[in-house]
This record gives C-alpha cells, sequence and structure tokens, in this order.
C-alpha cells in the first residue's frame, strides 16, 4: 500500500467539483484509492463518499492506494490537491 498525506489548499475545499475531478482521476487507475481525514475513510472513486469527509480547505487528508498501479495513482491525486484542483 502506497500513502501520501497532503492539505487542502484550494479556496472552497473538496466540495462538489473538486472532489468529482478527484473521482474522474481516480476512475483511470485499477488499484483501490481511499481517502481518509481524521480516521474517516472515503472511497476515493465515490464522490458521495468523498464529500461526506467534510475537507474544507486546512483539511489534512491522506490518499491510499493499494493495487498494480498503487504508486503513479497516489502521485496523480497528490499532484491534483497540490494543483488546488486546477482552481488558479
Amino acid at each position: 500500500m502506497i500513502q501520501k498525506e497532503i492539505d487542502i489548499t484550494n479556496k472552497v475545499g473538496m466540495h462538489a467539483r473538486p472532489a468529482s475531478l478527484l473521482v474522474e482521476a481516480a476512475h483511470k487507475f485499477r488499484s483501490r484509492i481511499w481517502i481518509e481525514k481524521n480516521g474517516q475513510v472515503a472511497n476515493g472513486k465515490n464522490i458521495t463518499s468523498l464529500l461526506l469527509l467534510s475537507a474544507d480547505k486546512g483539511s489534512r487528508i491522506k490518499i491510499r492506494a493499494e493495487g498494480s498501479d498503487a504508486a503513479e495513482a497516489v502521485q496523480t491525486l497528490v499532484q491534483l490537491v497540490k494543483n488546488k484542483f486546477g482552481e488558479e
């Protein structure tokens, strides 16, 4: 399993648009993907699950993946968060 922690820094946090972008990116990988915030774990390929995390700006999340392309999946999703989901 590969994992990485990162802070949410975009203006609105992981609400509808950012969550949909993350789910879209996650679906490109075969690995199972989870997003965790304060011990609550969400399926990274399910938008409803992600929205229930209520990951506002400043939240610290952990992106985890398990599978043949786990390292690439985590790297891609971390980069998406770092790039503020294309906000700017």
